[in-house]
């Protein structure tokens, strides 16, 4: 859940730029700069643009939620959700778009910090005012599971499912909730239901994802193959080429996985396929391969979700292959812009003394 909802909030913040309102035009600029430096990933750089914004004629609502984006990226998820309140402070009387926006994020934050119950508390202000938002069921559905509540998420899921009966991609998204949970009892009755779906109604990709999950790989490579022909939606096809290449794993053919995921990104920039791709070849040990992935998806400045992670996957892909010196250089690099952490600073020891 965590990643398919940071991808969300990383991937939205490049289109929010757009939704400026009533910004004087300093204001405007520097405000503009800031967003576009959060999708670049430059936090700092965000954050002295923010606060420049604060100083003049600007929407004060928009500069605290982008400085709320800003910590987000940092990890400093108490310091987001002191942003985004501030932001909330600044609205009108009557919540719309921007203020909905705001209180999923701060969910997030909370989910974060490991406060479930505020986080569920922000779900409830959107569901409060918005009967049928589905994703607001389902990610308090997700909420409630961490708090060991299964009757409560099981009630938000269905809540969800109701506001959308044939949408077989939801039954299997509850379903892999709650796996993740342990749940297997019950996220099997949400499997049920896809298993004895309408076939008419359900996608290719969803007949793969249905096999994949009752561990008929074989089936789950066809169907997904086949979806890759008629899938035009760009996250979907990330998501498709991620599971067909898991498929291949699980069957150890790593080569099919190295293929397509190689395939993928020559047509697509996405930085998150070359991550995977890169990760595949570490683990058939071929770091240098893995590494030319890394710095690929490095390279890809725009919507990319997961630089941190492909800054950390190239660190370790220089200590698996010996070369300290640079782990360690690239690590400090690392600190510089994301910050550190105690098992950073011990791995930086460590590196410093090899």
């Amino acid at each position: 859940m965590s990643r398919k909802d940071l991808k969300y909030i990383l991937m939205i913040t490049a289109a929010s730029a757009a939704v400026l309102t009533g910004c004087g035009k300093g204001g405007s600029t520097l405000f503009e700069e800031g967003m576009e430096a959060v999708a670049r990933q430059e936090y700092r750089t965000a954050l002295d643009d923010f606060s420049g914004a604060l100083r003049i004629d600007s929407d004060k609502e928009q500069v605290y939620r982008g400085m709320g984006l800003a910590y987000m990226g940092r990890e400093e998820y108490a310091r987001a959700l002191g942003a985004f309140s501030k932001a909330l402070s600044e609205a009108g009387m009557y919540p719309g778009e921007l203020e909905f926006d705001i209180n999923y994020y701060m969910a997030i934050c909370y989910y974060k910090l490991g406060e479930y119950d505020n986080a569920i508390a922000c779900y409830d202000a959107i569901t409060d005012l918005r009967r049928k938002e589905t994703r607001a069921y389902f990610l308090r559905g997700n909420m409630r599971l961490c708090l060991n509540d299964v009757e409560g998420a099981m009630a938000d899921f269905d809540s969800a499912a109701s506001l959308k009966k044939n949408d077989y991609s939801l039954y299997l998204d509850i379903y892999d909730s709650m796996m993740q949970h342990d749940y297997v009892a019950q996220a099997e009755t949400y499997l049920d239901i896809v298993k004895a779906g309408d076939q008419k109604l359900m996608s290719d990709y969803d007949k793969g994802r249905l096999c994949y999950y009752t561990g008929e790989y074989t089936r789950a490579c066809n169907y997904l193959e086949r979806a890759r022909g008629t899938e035009t939606d760009a996250e979907r096809g990330a998501e498709l080429i991620s599971l067909l290449c898991e498929c291949y794993k699980m069957q150890g053919q790593y080569d099919y996985a190295t293929i397509a995921y190689s395939g993928y990104v020559e047509d697509y920039n996405d930085a998150q396929i070359c991550d995977r791709l890169g990760l595949c070849y570490v683990d058939q040990g071929d770091y240098a391969k893995a590494l030319e992935a890394f710095e690929k998806g490095k390279e890809i400045k725009e919507n990319n979700t997961c630089m941190q992670e492909l800054c950390l996957n190239e660190i370790a892909c220089y200590e698996y292959m010996g070369e300290y010196e640079k782990a360690r250089v690239l690590l400090a690099e690392y600190m510089e812009t994301y910050g550190s952490n105690e098992d950073l600073d011990r791995e930086y020891a460590f590196l410093s003394t090899r």
